[in-house]
């Protein structure tokens, strides 16, 4: 996996779907989570406990995720996605 950097935080933060963050790598979510933390937003969008089902997920993921950040998610889900 590449280095997480500052960029691809913010570039993932902007184009992941809601409630997709359950398919990122374990490593990922916790840099995302930390990225957010130190971020102002509006809470409802992170704390809400919106699940996109799997098949929706890869669906938004496909069409919305940012250019290179597909390597950050579950190799289960970055197969379907590729």
């Amino acid at each position: 996996m590449n280095k997480i950097t500052p960029r691809m935080l913010r570039d993932l933060d902007a184009t992941l779907p809601t409630g997709a963050e359950c398919y990122l790598c374990d490593t990922v979510q916790k840099a995302l989570a930390s990225y957010r933390k130190n971020v102002v937003f509006f809470q409802t969008k992170y704390e809400s406990k919106i699940f996109l089902p799997k098949e929706e997920a890869i669906a938004k993921l496909t069409l919305e995720l940012g250019r290179g950040l597909k390597d950050f998610l579950r190799k289960d889900i970055r197969q379907k996605v590729a």
